[in-house]
């Protein structure tokens, strides 16, 4: 990848924070992997957000609202980061 590029992804990445923390996704080792295709014009984000067997009902909710939060957070940031290119966040 680009070295610029890897730059503006990496400061995108730095500027999406977890809502209950605060803390940048990065840090809190919530991403999985970023791809970019120049040819595709698409930049995808995995995060890796989980939920362990047989949690609670009420704890799998407010999970689901925070991914949803950081999901929605990133989206944000790369789409302003890169308005030229398909952003796909899962």
């Amino acid at each position: 990848m680009d070295p610029e590029m890897k730059k503006k992804i990496d400061a995108a990445l730095a500027k999406i924070k977890e809502p209950q923390s605060d803390v940048p996704i990065v840090d809190l080792g919530l991403v999985q992997k970023v791809t970019y295709s120049e040819k595709e014009k698409t930049l995808l984000l995995r995060l890796a957000i989980g939920y362990p067997p047989g949690e609670c009902p009420a704890c799998l909710a407010i999970n689901e609202v925070v991914k949803n939060g950081i999901v929605r957070r990133a989206r944000e940031a790369f789409e302003k980061a890169f308005p030229e290119l398909k952003i796909v966040v899962e």
